[in-house]
């Protein structure tokens, strides 16, 4: 007795330890997704020390006036001394309601930008992309949970180890530097780099902070002056967006501004920048742009203009006429600025040589070939541009020069972009090869068992995995990156993966009856053994044959989520499982969503899973109550149980 009612539950211990390791996978899926994307290591570009390309030999006319022979790469100072205030955690509508820029004195002498940042919303990693001009691309360092950074992510000293920065050619020039910030910048920070340094708690109001600066800045100085407020977005991580502490961080933003730009700095000999690092009201599919701000010496006000984050170093380096970090790719925001056209075909063309030089480098460092060395149309177009430039600059034609070097530097951007792309394709094949073997060793055995059932179940559970990508699409949403947060993403997936798993279910409920006639031919209806004799019946009711199709349904669907997990996760280690010490590959931000996305509906299909076989028996209880099915008359009745004849009896009379 014990032993056939184990028999009997056999089945559903199984499915339950199944739905219990799809679960478990599921859970720390994401976790170990993040912590892989969060691996990837900075690529180390040897990038040479850029050559100046207003310099001219003897047969090319000498020297011209304003070039540094001795410091190839620097430009003509425009500002005696830079400021450069970040404030953690600034809005666009910060910049557009804090009374200090509001002031129409201000306003007179002001300009601003509107700057693009990267995919991700990081607090402290905008460090690097202030002070190197470098993306995240390059630098990695990129964390999903600013709040709770991962273990596996690169600190901020290994980045500033691996690329040049503002720091380190402000040094090179021999002038002096400061920073008025958090401990953590200032750790993060090369300590022989700095002059003057003052750290302060995160949560130190931004006034406690400006009124050391601006002391600072009034009897020592510095050429170029780091000053951190990040009370605001401190109190917005800890608070909310919309708390008491909030807007009273807010408020002592303002006066902290109002000192800095007031006439204890001499705006007529210092340049002053405001901007942010992040913006943590930004809703998931808005644009990440943070406000910018800059006014004194050398600016020139007028309206604001688009940029991008990595922009703030090479405009930094141009205002102090220092050699622009040789990882950098942003462009100098000329229109910002009030500079001679000699200085600004200079500065342009020191631009151009250090892009150009870190475009090679990149190309180098992934193993790609060089455009030039395939005779690439647009580069060799950009090469034209550089010499009509260069000899432009030679003539003393210096108007034309940031119109002709705008294209290279676009190409050289988009140049990046493609190798990229062309190193990306190679991964893809590696991904594409691992998928199809993954894929053949199920065809081939639904070739050889070629069970109809198995078949319906597979096909459920296909159109259960692919619908949650089309709801999602349907709901106007784009699969890129920055789409949906992860913890948005992952509170939907729940009902996308049930409806997912509803539709899939009719696909056995459909075809049940078709699998169950084809199962019959298959046996024949002649056959000498009694069980499959009596397999012939039609039983009135088959729960054995539904919870079966069922948890075929549940194997296909943990092989799909395991398909994903390797085809998507693992390919960025090379070909198979992560057996080398090789670092990770690229991150790609695209392929990075189109993973959460996977394994986030997947504990949604697990815990679906639970309920599915009374979905599948009430679903075709359903389905024959419709059509009215009886026990078929004509349908063949097991010859043991069919009801005997009674026997003919005669009366004999006496």
């Amino acid at each position: 007795m014990v032993k056939h009612w184990l028999g009997r539950l056999r089945g559903p211990f199984l499915y339950l330890m199944l739905i219990g390791g799809l679960a478990t996978l599921a859970y720390f899926a994401p976790m170990w997704l993040r912590n892989s994307l969060e691996s990837f290591r900075p690529l180390q570009l040897e990038v040479a020390p850029v050559q100046s390309l207003t310099r001219f030999d003897a047969t090319e006319g000498g020297t011209p006036a304003g070039s540094d022979i001795n410091r190839p790469g620097t430009t003509a100072p425009l500002s005696n001394r830079v400021v450069v205030v970040v404030v953690n955690g600034l809005s666009l509508e910060d910049a557009e309601l804090l009374p200090v820029f509001q002031n129409e004195r201000f306003k007179s002498i002001s300009t601003g930008a509107y700057l693009f940042t990267g995919p991700v919303q990081p607090t402290a990693p905008a460090l690097v992309t202030l002070l190197t001009g470098a993306t995240t691309d390059l630098t990695s360092g990129f964390t999903l949970d600013p709040t709770l950074p991962s273990e596996t992510a690169p600190t901020l000293e290994q980045q500033f180890a691996q690329f040049d920065h503002l720091l380190n050619s402000i040094k090179r020039n021999n002038f002096t530097t400061a920073l008025f910030g958090t401990p953590e910048w200032y750790l993060a920070l090369p300590p022989d780099k700095l002059d003057y340094y003052a750290t302060f708690d995160p949560r130190q109001p931004s006034l406690d902070v400006a009124d050391n600066a601006v002391n600072f800045l009034k009897k020592k100085s510095a050429n170029f002056t780091l000053v951190q407020l990040s009370a605001l977005g401190r109190a917005q991580l800890d608070y909310g967006l919309n708390s008491p502490q909030t807007l009273e961080a807010r408020q002592n933003l303002n006066s902290a501004l109002v000192r800095l730009t007031g006439d204890e700095i001499d705006l007529k000999n210092t340049t002053l920048i405001i901007t942010g690092d992040w913006d943590n009201s930004v809703k998931a599919g808005d644009r990440w742009t943070v406000p910018l701000v800059m006014a004194g010496q050398a600016i020139q006000p007028g309206e604001k203009t688009w940029g991008r984050q990595e922009d703030v170093a090479s405009t930094v380096a141009a205002l102090l006429g220092v050699e622009i970090p040789r990882h950098n790719q942003g462009r100098v925001l000329g229109n910002l600025l009030s500079m001679p056209a000699l200085d600004r075909g200079e500065k342009f063309l020191a631009l151009v040589e250090q892009r150009m030089a870190l475009d090679t480098a990149y190309r180098l460092r992934l193993g790609l070939t060089l455009p030039l060395a395939v005779n690439d149309p647009l580069a060799v177009e950009a090469e034209k541009n550089v010499k009509v430039a260069r000899q432009n600059y030679r003539l003393g034609s210096y108007d034309g020069i940031e119109g002709a070097v705008d294209w290279v530097l676009r190409y050289t951007r988009t140049d990046m972009d493609d190798a990229r792309q062309e190193w990306f394709v190679e991964a893809r094949w590696q991904r594409a090869i691992l998928g199809v073997a993954l894929l053949v060793v199920p065809l081939l055995l639904l070739l050889i068992w070629r069970s109809a059932l198995s078949l319906l179940a597979a096909g459920g559970a296909l159109v259960a995995t692919a619908l949650p990508y089309g709801l999602y699409w349907l709901e106007g949403k784009h699969f890129a990156f920055n789409s949906s947060s992860l913890s948005a993403l992952q509170e939907s997936s729940y009902w996308r993966a049930a409806i997912g798993l509803l539709v899939g279910l009719l696909i056995p409920v459909l075809g049940f009856d078709w699998a169950e006639k084809r199962r019959i031919r298959r046996r024949g209806r002649v056959d000498l053994t009694y069980q499959q004799f009596a397999d012939l019946r039609r039983p009135p009711f088959p729960l054995a044959r539904l919870f079966t199709a069922c948890l075929l349904m549940l194997l296909w669907l943990v092989f799909f989520s395991l398909f994903v997990w390797f085809v998507w996760f693992y390919w960025r280690f090379g070909y198979f499982l992560p057996l080398t010490d090789q670092p990770p590959l690229l991150p790609d931000h695209n392929a990075s969503f189109l993973q959460f996305f996977a394994v986030s509906h997947t504990l949604g299909f697990a815990i679906a899973m639970l309920v599915a076989p009374l979905l599948l028996i009430g679903l075709y209880w359903f389905k024959r109550r419709l059509r009215g099915d009886r026990l078929d008359e004509d349908e063949e009745q097991d010859s043991l149980k069919a009801p005997r004849p009674m026997p003919k009896t005669s009366i004999i009379k006496a």
